[in-house]
Order: structure tokens, then sequence, then C-alpha cells
């Protein structure tokens, strides 16, 4: 046909012979050139200003009348305690004070003052703050040339100062009628612990009151910001939790999981631009972090950005790569340290014991060792080559076959090179040599002995991939849509796929979704891989007691306790088997589990249900003292006074019992049934109740 196109014949022989051509590209520059780390950084504070570790001191009339009053307050209290230690001993409570002694005691106390220099230190002390009034709030800096103008400016500045001081002597002695603010008696970790807990046990008001807790104790803090942000997070409060990483990364600019999150925040809210700039912020602040380039994979997959996709994995694959050859290099270190270490420890016991032996020979002399690097020369006639002690030449095969095997370091590979050279040479040189020398030179003459290369070693496989690296801490922060677009990609990946790893991962999604259907079938298919996984069966447990289903619930708790490996949250798996064997009335399980608990991490409810168990045993004094505790940890819970009261009620205490049953009223007691048991025992003792 004259349309068809012409037949290309040379070209045809290399297609039916299928031969292809490969080329390989190299762009000296990216199509696409990366934003570099300052520009994010300038984006990254546009969006959110960096706030200044510290208030911007100003150095004014007001600033220097605030470090006036406070000199003047420091004074009047070293003043007050010199006045304590020379007259403390003679003031009595019922001692009227006269005129006369008030003077006797002031004229001495001056007299101390002056005679030891006190005077003159307290003077030098408050100058430098009169200095600042006279500069900052007078304007002064010059010398007065009229008398009479520098009298009328003393005069005026003496009254000044004069009230000055009334106001700051005021301050301090109203400061000092109040009683001190006692110490708070938990840290910050034991808080987020309680918050946590709460968040557990799905009381979530309890759980905002301890997050905020922190917050207000140290507002400089970007940890108590993001992990505030996360709780806000997990229970679908958007625009509270933006504010609370906002002020995370304002606070710290390169606060990793901080960035990672207002990321994840913005995307939620199809702010795209800012996510992926944020994204980016993330892997500038560290480049090695395998979590920052996987969350910038799984967000270029949330905008259909395949090519921006593939590279971030790509990335982030290689730094998985890179961290199990390290992990493999220190471990194979490790083991060849223990190897030297276990030959040292062979030749000094074989030394001790060729030294006890030469020492049962009669007295003998022990036969002089040759040098180790003299060659021994050979008897004439002899066939053996000569002998050194470095050669190493009564090695047999298998010796240096196992030495090679074992990847020892170049030292041991020189020596054998050594030795194989040595004695070679010297079996071509002795006299009566079977060998000729010379006689093939053209042709390979063969070895004696021909030494092994090690083996090559095998390109070690991570522990886990890139996306499970993510799905952990995803889960830790309650990163919902993340979490889910990460374990579809586990499930595709060839180091990862269905493993018992990503089974526990999804029944802990569905779990903080509130599915428990599928929660539990996905444990049943991880439990098909491990059986005897402590998380796979904690997880059951809760599943179970989230379904009401106790006993099943409680035979899962147990198994789990029963493991040699503990499940890698505990706290909750001790406090809801210990409700469950209250429920059955098994007290005194009950009481030994809540103490497991106390002892691995104590909250309030971890001693509240030491105390009722306790109580139910009828041993009251164990039971107030585990009350006294919870109730230090937090004061405001109802059923703790509720059972303080039960306790004083029982021992004979009218006055603690009814303050105890008013405490528990006001801070609304729900239990209904714990109510009307302590109006029983109120009715029985014949106390407790005010109303009566």
């Amino acid at each position: 046909m004259e349309g068809q196109a012409p037949v290309n014949v040379e070209g045809q022989q290399y297609v039916e012979a299928k031969s292809y051509v490969m080329l390989e590209i190299c762009l000296a520059h990216p199509l696409i050139p990366k934003r570099p780390a300052e520009e994010l950084a300038r984006r990254v504070a546009e969006y959110i200003p960096p706030r200044p570790l510290f208030p911007k001191r100003t150095d004014g009339a007001v600033r220097s009348v605030e470090d006036f009053q406070n000199q003047v307050a420091s004074v009047a209290n070293l003043i007050l305690d010199e006045f304590r230690d020379q007259f403390g001993d003679d003031f009595k409570p019922d001692d009227t004070e006269t005129s006369e002694a008030m003077e006797s005691r002031r004229q001495k106390l001056i007299y101390e003052l002056n005679s030891s220099g006190k005077y003159f230190a307290f003077k030098e002390q408050l100058k430098h703050a009169v200095v600042k009034i006279v500069r900052e709030k007078y304007l002064r800096t010059s010398t007065f040339e009229d008398r009479q103008e520098l009298q009328t400016f003393l005069s005026e500045l003496y009254v000044y100062l004069i009230d000055q001081m009334h106001v700051a002597l005021g301050k301090v002695l109203a400061l000092e009628d109040q009683p001190p603010i006692p110490e708070p008696l938990t840290d910050s970790a034991q808080l987020k612990h309680f918050a946590r807990e709460a968040e557990v046990n799905d009381n979530y008001e309890l759980a905002t009151k301890y997050y905020q807790e922190r917050i207000a104790r140290n507002k400089n803090d970007p940890s108590h910001w993001f992990d505030y942000g996360t709780f806000c997070l997990y229970i679908n409060d958007i625009t509270k939790a933006e504010e609370c990483f906002k002020e995370c990364i304002a606070i710290d600019q390169k606060h990793l999981h901080g960035l990672l999150l207002y990321g994840v925040v913005c995307t939620l809210q199809q702010r795209h631009e800012a996510a992926e700039t944020f994204f980016e912020a993330a892997t500038c602040v560290d480049p090695k972090s395998i979590l920052a380039w996987t969350m910038l994979g799984l967000f270029y997959d949330a905008v259909n950005n395949e090519i921006g996709a593939e590279m971030a994995y790509l990335e982030a694959n290689k730094l998985n790569q890179s961290k199990a050859v390290a992990i493999a290099r220190a471990s194979r270190e490790d083991e060849q340290a223990k190897e030297r270490e276990a030959r040292g420890q062979e030749a000094e016991e074989k030394g001790e014991a060729d030294g006890s032996h030469a020492g049962d020979q009669g007295g003998l002399a022990p036969p002089q060792q040759p040098h180790p690097d003299i060659k021994q020369p050979s008897p004439p006639g002899s066939d053996k080559p000569p002998t050194s002690a470095r050669s190493g030449g009564q090695r047999s095969m298998s010796d240096r076959r196992q030495s090679a095997t074992r990847r020892s370091d170049g030292s041991d590979k020189i020596q054998l090179e050594g030795a194989s050279r040595i004695k070679s040479d010297s079996s071509m040189s002795r006299p009566g040599s079977h060998h000729k020398v010379g006689s093939q030179r053209g042709s390979p003459q063969p070895h004696e002995e021909t030494e092994e290369q090690p083996p090559r070693e095998p390109t070690p496989v991570p522990a886990c991939s890139i996306y499970m690296h993510a799905i952990e801490w995803l889960l830790e922060v309650k990163a919902i849509p993340f979490t889910e677009r990460a374990l579809a990609h586990e499930l595709l990946s060839p180091v990862g796929g269905p493993t018992s790893m990503y089974h526990i991962a999804f029944a802990r999604l569905k779990l903080q979704k509130k599915e428990t259907t599928d929660a539990e079938e996905s444990l049943n298919e991880a439990l098909q891989f491990d059986y005897q996984n402590p998380d796979a069966w904690a997880l059951m447990g809760h599943v179970k007691y989230m379904i009401g289903d106790t006993e099943n619930a409680k035979d899962c708790y147990e198994r789990t306790i029963s493991f040699l490996h503990d499940a890698s949250e505990m706290h909750s798996i001790y406090l809801r088997l210990a409700s469950i064997y209250l429920q059955d009335q098994r007290f005194q399980d009950a009481k030994n589990v809540f103490l497991m608990a106390c002892k691995k991490s104590a909250s309030c409810v971890s001693w509240l249900g030491v105390g009722i168990a306790c109580y139910r045993l009828n041993e009251l004094g164990e039971a107030e003292d585990a009350l006294s505790e919870a109730n230090i940890l937090n004061n405001a819970d109802p059923e703790v006074w509720a059972y303080l009261s039960l306790v004083c009620l029982k021992t004979g205490r009218q006055l603690e019992a009814e303050q105890a049953y008013k405490y528990a009223i006001k801070l609304n007691l729900q239990d209904t049934d714990l109510l009307n048991e302590i109006q029983s025992v109120q009715q029985q003792v014949g106390f407790g109740n005010p109303e009566f």
C-alpha cells in the first residue's frame, strides 16, 4: 500500500534478536529545584512567628523604680534576719512591750549594723538603684552648677524615694503575712501519665484538666503544648489542636514532631500549600529522620503527587537501609570483640596450665624458646621446611579455613599470607626439594594450599519498613487519616505485608475509632502469626472489656501478665483486670493487681483501687493509707472522699467522717450505690451526716 511506512531492514534484525540499548541519564541540576532550608525556615516563621525565649527588658523609668523597690525589699529582709538573730529569744507571747525596751533594741541594732559594716553594705546595695532613678526618671546625667538647685532636687528625690520605700515595704509585709505556697506534689511526667490514664478510661474532662495544668505550670515547654494538641486531635477538636501546635512551633521553630503534626492539621483543613511547607521544613530540620521523609511521602500521596511521593519514599528507604547496615556492623563488631576476648581467656588459661606443669618437673630448667622471628634451620636430609613461630607452619588446612571464615581483622589474613610465602620460598630453596624451579616457567604451578576468600557479607534487611516506623508514631499521636494511608502502604510493602505487627497496628487503629468488631478480627489474624504476643492478647482483652465481655477480658489480661515479656502498655491492663476482680468480689486478687499498678506507675485510680480492696477485706488501716495516697495525687475525686468517710465511720472518728462526706457531696458523687452504703453506715453508727 502506498500509505504504509517503509520497513527498516537494518533495524528489524535487532528487533528479531531482542536486543536493546540502555541509556543512563544523569542530570547536573534538578529539573525542579528543591527549596533551600533557609527559605523553608523563613516560610515557617511567616506562618507562625517565633516567640522570644525571654520578654524584652526595658530600662526605662518604670524599670528603674521596680529595681529600687526590689532592692528595698531585699535590704528589709536582711535587716529582719539580723534583728531575729539578735533579739529573737527575748520575745515571749505574754510579755508586754514598753517604749524604752523598743528604743533600746533599736539603738543596739543600729550600733551592730554600723560596727559590723553591714550598714555601709546595705547603702552600697541601694546606691545603684538610686542612680538609675536619677538617670531614667529625672533625666539627670550631669553635675549641678547651682547649689540651691541641687538642694531642691535632693529634697524632691528624698521625698520620692521615701514614698517608694513605703510602697516596697507594704508589698513585703503583705507577702510575709500570707502563708507560703506549697510545692506541687506531682511533676510534669506524672501529670502526663494521669492524663493518659483518664484518656483510656474515656474521662476526657479529667484528661483536659491534667493537660491544662501542665501548660499552666510551664507555658514555655513545647512538649506540653504538643501533648495537649495530640489529645485535641484525638477528640477531633481540630481548631484547638491547631492552636496548640502553633504554640509549640512558636516556642521551638525546630520541633520536629510539632512541624509534622501541624502539617497533618493543615492537610485535614485542605491547606495543602502550608502543609507542604511544614513537611519539607521537618525534613530540613532532621534530614536523617525516616519519619519526616515518610510523612512527606504520605502527604504527597494525599495530594496525588506521585513523583514527590516516590522521591520521599526513596530517601526514607535509603535511610532505613543505612540504619540496618549500621546495626548489623555494630552487632558484628560486638561478636568479634567477644570472640577476641574468649580467645584471650583461653590463651591465659593455657599459659597458666603450662606454667603449673613446668613447675612440677622437679626443678628442671625449661628449655630456651627460640625467638619468634628467627627461622630455625632444619637438619640435613630433612624434608621439613624451616619453622617460624610467626609463620604458623604447623597450622593445618582446616585451621586456616576456620580462621578465614571467622572474618577476623586484617592481621590474621596477613599472617596467613606471610606463612604460605615463607613456606613456598623455603621449599624451593632447600636441598633435595621435589619441586623443580624454573622447569615449567610458562605453565601455572600447582599450589600446596589455596587460601579461601571469606564469603561476601549479605545485605542486612531492615527490621521493619519505613511505613511501620510512621505507623507507630501516628498511632501514638492519634493522626487517624495518615495512619490509614500508612497501613495501606505497609500491606503492599515487600518488607512489610500482612504480618503480626501490621494486624496489631490495624487493631489499635480500630480501637481508637471504637470499631471493636474489626479490631477483634485483626487480632485473631495477629494471633495466627504469633500466639504468644503479649500486645495482641492485651488488645484482645481491651476489645472484650469494651464490649462488656468481662470473663473473656479477664482471661486475656491474665494471659498477658503471665508472659515473660510485658506488653507495651501495662498500666491499663492492671487497672481493668483489678476492676474485674472487684466486680467478682475477689478482693485479695484485686488488691495484689492494684499494688502491681502502683509499683509500676502509681496514680490516684490505682491507690483508690487498693483502698477499696482493703476496705472490703476489713483492713481499715491499710485502706486509710491507700486512700490518703490517692487523695494526695488528686484531692478532687469524690469516690476517694466517700471511701475515706466510710473508713472514718468504721473507726469512730465523727469529725473526719463528716468532713469527708461533705467533700464527697460537694464534688458531686455520682455512684448511688456507694452513697446509699455511706448513709446506711451513718445510720448504724449514729453520726457522720451533718443533716441529722
